[in-house]
């Protein structure tokens, strides 16, 4: 079922109008209609968890849909899933000789490689993972001191990468899971810059789920526990530009347009002084910045002002395929809110090129097309009709 439809369903479930909702929302007869019809798709998280609370809907799933299938007869879930968590279930480490720690490392650091370069990335990185989850339980099982500390830096890194591939398919109990035992082992490491990278995973996942206040909060501590220090360790301000990016996000999803700007300006005065970089995985710069700026302004209902910040953007200064995919179809999805649909599917052809596979996972992506599908015309028709069977809407 159409998010749409799911929307109306559950109007009709609350017994109530569509004039109501709409006033309830602050918005128009006419866009609550055109949403529900399918002609236009809803613009921002923020407008969908809005649309959550009028309904008394309490998981966003329930009217969004699930990442993978929108038919009866599509796989729940990913076919990678469940080796993935019975790895994360396991009682014990099912491992006969567990490796060395700089094997483990290593193995750790390809994997994430793979994850942010690879354009077929969820194809070669799903099958490793359950194995690195074992490896990494048994070699922290078996060392002490220091080795165990380094060992908990590796572990948290892997689960932060399983925190990333599991929301990206839609297995929430599995990203739950794997943020929290990240911020355990970043604590068992005993570093400080562990500890916030975790957080800044943990923030992720209470985005993800619709917490976006705990979210802030979690963002909030994390940024106060480094700036306890006040020196210029490249690691620390790069993460410190992390979660300011976090967020942001979160801030322009409870309209608080003052402190989004604030901490995005707080962001920008970090990335000059970082330039490009990469810490713990956490991608921040110049171009990132910018990338959250453009973000942040549509969460905020602003597609014109999105697409001009967002068009100054030279997403191929960013080494992360995911960063590159997300900011083209944000940008779509700015061009759809302007109705300027050729530039839209413009931009989410180019997302496809960036990762076909990324493609079919996105919802953004998916109800952008949908929305395009319903007033398509000769001209958009060809292109937008491919794309759509390519990520799975028809």
């Amino acid at each position: 079922m159409p998010p749409g439809e799911r929307i109306k369903l559950y109007r009709r479930r609350r017994g109530l109008t569509q004039e109501v909702c709409a006033q309830l929302m602050g918005k128009s007869v006419g866009a609550w209609r055109k949403w529900e019809s399918g002609e236009r798709s809803v613009n921002s998280l923020a407008d969908w968890f809005e649309i959550a609370r009028i309904l008394g809907v309490r998981d966003l799933y329930q009217l969004t849909g699930q990442p993978l299938g929108t038919m009866p007869d599509d796989p729940a879930e990913h076919e990678s899933v469940k080796p993935l968590r019975a790895a994360i279930h396991s009682y014990a480490p099912v491992v006969e000789q567990p490796p060395p720690l700089d094997e483990l490392r290593a193995a750790v650091r390809l994997a994430w490689t793979t994850w942010y370069q690879s354009r077929q990335r969820y194809t070669y990185t799903a099958p490793v993972l359950p194995d690195l989850i074992h490896s990494a339980r048994a070699v922290v099982a078996n060392l002490d001191g220091n080795q165990r500390r380094e060992a908990q830096r590796v572990t948290a890194d892997l689960y932060l990468l399983v925190r990333a591939y599991a929301k990206r398919v839609g297995a929430n109990d599995i990203a739950v899971i794997a943020a929290d035992r990240a911020l355990n082992a970043s604590y068992e490491a005993d570093d400080p810059a562990y500890r916030a990278s975790a957080a800044w995973n943990m923030g992720q996942v209470l985005s993800n789920r619709g917490h976006t206040e705990e979210s802030v909060e979690m963002c909030r501590q994390a940024i106060a526990d480094l700036e306890r220090d006040n020196d210029d360790d490249p690691v620390r301000l790069s993460v410190l530009g992390g979660l300011r990016l976090l967020l942001s996000i979160q801030y322009a999803r409870l309209r608080d347009e003052r402190r989004t700007h604030q901490v995005l300006d707080e962001a920008d005065e970090l990335a000059r002084r970082t330039g490009e970089t990469e810490h713990h995985f956490i991608f921040f710069g110049p171009t990132n910045v910018a990338i959250h700026r453009a973000a942040a302004v549509l969460e905020l209902s602003r597609p014109g002002e999105a697409i001009r910040i967002g068009e100054r953007v030279d997403i191929e200064r960013s080494p992360s395929i995911e960063r590159r995919h997300s900011h083209l179809t944000h940008l779509a999805r700015a061009y759809a809110a302007k109705r300027e649909d050729l530039a839209s599917i413009t931009m989410l052809l180019r997302a496809d090129r960036e990762s076909p596979e990324e493609s079919r996972l996105n919802l953004l992506m998916r109800g952008t097309v949908r929305e395009l599908l319903a007033r398509e015309t000769p001209t958009t028709r060809g292109d937008l009709r491919v794309l759509a069977e390519r990520v799975g809407v028809v």
